[in-house]
């Protein structure tokens, strides 16, 4: 820190022959508070707008895709990189901060404080020995973990700093020299930063001698950083790939919990559909849901179906289906039956009241859609509804999509026709008797209907569907 030691110890009354940074620190801190202090570096340190020419180290670095960077220096320079081109990070300068950071966040740790919190400063004598006299402070505490488990790699550091030379001492001893290897790219190569890389384990590596065609060390230690990041960018690449197609752990599955149930009833009883259908989303996506809830979960279902007020909210119903995992097969026809019934409040796409919602749920053929679409008339019934063109219009649909009504047991047949003629009864509409249609259809091809038949169980499952209670 030359702009410490060129003139300004004198100006504050330093009157030592040899020029101490940490004794000038500690004495302008003394003479004009931290505060002051801190304003003055910011007044040598600070950039408004970041240069890419000058900041190649920076770009180096930000561009590595390492998950935490650590710096002594309180300069801005590295943020205003983050900043120019839009990279997540969290400015890590003491414990409360760890605490607000979020996934996929680089973590930017100021090792020695941000001068925007001139108490988390660490740069004069006192500073120094306070903190490492405290052996609890956060930062310290992060980088002896990062160090037990984890390669660092200093770049163009000078490995003085008195408090990171204890730390790396302090686990030497401890850890009997077993440390996961660090390493150093020097700027300028040195016989005394080789000294201090062997004394603490650190492999120092030496530009000059990686690129020996380089004019000078600067030349060498810019094209070794080059280097380094087009390798890192390739690693990275090849590991992606690697894990994409043959992935070395199973992917972790989220499991509802009971909470998040209780949460999910609460907000569908007192909060619109939108709000609902995105916490249902949250909770359920992709989730293992433990079967002693499962139940609880399809009520969420049916109770958010009810809410359901537009196209965009029946679109968002078929949309979270999609990712709904349910074991037990009625609870799966039970859902189907609410997405089938909330397509009651669609707006008609012709004069004559038709309407098309296609719909689908993994495990469930289309042959009992004939008997889902009838429950589904059920439901509209007993929310106290009436159906409407579009619903009787997709009810065609479905039931064409479905299983031949007469190779259903006469039990089955019964249900249908029951609701179907209710529905038919209730809402007049231009279009054929679904079950007519489909017979018709039949008559004309064999293949009208679905080919896929019901097998003894999927119709006792069936059975058990006429008999749901809402």
């Amino acid at each position: 820190m030359g702009f410490l030691s060129n003139g300004n110890g004198r100006g504050i009354g330093h009157t030592s022959a040899t020029f101490d940074n940490l004794d000038i620190a500690q004495k302008y801190v003394d003479t004009f508070g931290r505060d002051k202090f801190c304003e003055f570096l910011q007044s040598k340190l600070e950039i408004s707008d970041f240069d890419d020419e000058k900041g190649y180290i920076h770009l180096t670095m930000m561009n590595m895709g390492v998950p935490a960077i650590y710096t002594t220096n309180q300069d801005n320079v590295m943020e205003k990189a983050f900043e120019k081109y839009g990279r997540k990070h969290r400015i890590i300068v003491q414990l409360k901060d760890f605490a607000e950071v979020k996934l996929s966040e680089l973590l930017y740790i100021k090792f020695h404080g941000d001068l925007n919190n001139p108490e988390t400063i660490v740069f004069t004598k006192e500073d120094y020995k306070k903190r490492m006299s405290d052996p609890l402070n956060a930062l310290n505490i992060r980088l002896r973990a990062d160090l037990l488990a984890k390669n660092l790699l200093f770049v163009g550091y000078s490995f003085r700093d008195i408090n990171i030379q204890e730390m790396f001492a302090e686990l030497q001893e401890a850890f009997y020299g077993q440390l996961p290897n660090s390493y150093m790219i020097a700027y300028r190569y040195s016989s005394e930063l080789q000294s201090l890389c062997d004394k603490y384990g650190i492999v120092l590596i030496d530009p000059m001698k990686e690129i020996p065609d380089a004019k000078g060390y600067s030349e060498a230690f810019e094209t070794f950083l080059k280097n380094i990041l087009e390798e890192a960018r390739s690693k990275k690449f090849e590991d992606e790939m690697k894990e994409f197609f043959t992935p070395s752990s199973p992917i972790p599955v989220k499991v509802v919990s009971k909470q998040e149930v209780i949460l999910l009833q609460e907000t569908i009883k007192k909060n619109p559909f939108s709000t609902s259908i995105k916490l249902f989303r949250e909770i359920c996506d992709i989730s293992e849901i433990p079967s002693d809830y499962e139940s609880h979960i399809v009520d969420a279902f049916v109770e958010l179906a009810k809410k359901a007020e537009s196209d965009k909210d029946t679109e968002s119903l078929n949309a979270a289906i999609f990712n709904l995992h349910l074991k037990n097969q009625l609870n799966k026809f039970n859902v189907l039956a609410a997405l089938m019934a909330s397509a009651n409040v669609r707006t008609p796409k012709s004069k004559y009241g038709g309407d098309r919602f296609f719909i689908s749920m993994k495990g469930i053929k289309e042959a009992s859609y004939i008997v889902i679409a009838a429950k589904a008339i059920e439901y509209i019934y007993r929310w106290g509804r009436k159906p409407t063109a579009p619903f009787s219009w997709n009810v065609g649909q479905w039931i064409e999509r479905g299983s031949d009504i007469k190779v259903l047991p006469e039990q089955i047949q019964s249900y249908v026709k029951k609701w179907v003629d209710k529905m038919r009864e209730d809402c007049k509409t231009v279009a054929e008797h679904p079950i007519n249609r489909q017979q018709r259809l039949l008559k004309i091809s064999p293949f009208a209907s679905t080919s896929v038949s019901l097998t003894a169980d999927e119709i006792d499952i069936l059975r058990e569907v006429m008999n749901l209670e809402l």
